[in-house]
């Protein structure tokens, strides 16, 4: 029988606990990135099969790179290149090049003041329905903003979640916040992965 979560109260409860204890983290000042940037280009991102997470299902990369436009067009914060002009761009761009320096030559090619790149290694399914799942979900992503001008790399997150019900990790009551008490697929969880990360990055930008 798959797990199930506390009922909506609880939950509840839990939740605003954890908002009060954990909302300062929120008015914490971050710095800003050593340069500014304006616009912004999106390399798509690249998988890596690993003997520890397993081989990873076709396109799960292109499902994470998808969720990072989603979100980018869903924020005031960020100017990007479109998907279409980057895959145009892409068609002069080796794919001999390290992940880095394909980066770099994309942004040069779309004008762009930075490029948005990165790995995804774990993107496991969960089995069972949202209510009851036998195997949570189960995503591994790193990204990272490398400066065109500079060569620099201005920023770099990393999300490594595997769903645990809140009772047994108040530090994700974040992701239950969002999306409800209840199992996530892998393709939500790498969402919620995707936006806190933009989330930090936009905080940022100059």
């Amino acid at each position: 029988m798959g797990r199930r979560f506390p009922s909506r109260g609880g939950v509840l409860g839990l939740w605003i606990w954890a908002a009060v204890f954990g909302g300062c983290a929120w008015l914490r000042s971050v710095p800003l990135l050593e340069e500014p940037v304006e616009l912004i280009a999106v390399l798509p991102l690249e998988r890596v099969d690993s003997a520890d997470a397993g081989r990873l299902p076709p396109g799960a990369e292109e499902t994470v790179t998808a969720q990072l436009y989603g979100v980018l067009t869903e924020s005031p914060r960020f100017r990007f290149v479109p998907d279409l002009t980057v895959a145009e761009a892409l068609r002069k761009v080796s794919r001999n090049l390290e992940l880095q320096q394909r980066a770099l030559a994309l942004g040069r090619e779309v004008n762009a003041d930075a490029v948005l790149y990165g790995t995804v290694e774990r993107f496991i399914e969960r089995q069972g329905g949202p209510y009851g799942a036998k195997v949570p979900a189960s995503v591994s992503f790193g990204l990272a903003l490398v400066s065109v001008k500079s060569g620099k790399v201005l920023w770099q997150g990393r999300f490594d979640q595997t769903q645990q019900p809140l009772v047994t990790n108040l530090l994700n009551w974040w992701m239950f916040w969002r999306g409800g008490p209840r199992w996530f697929s892998a393709e939500e969880l790498a969402r919620f992965g995707v936006e806190r990360l933009l989330d930090d990055l936009g905080r940022r930008l100059r």
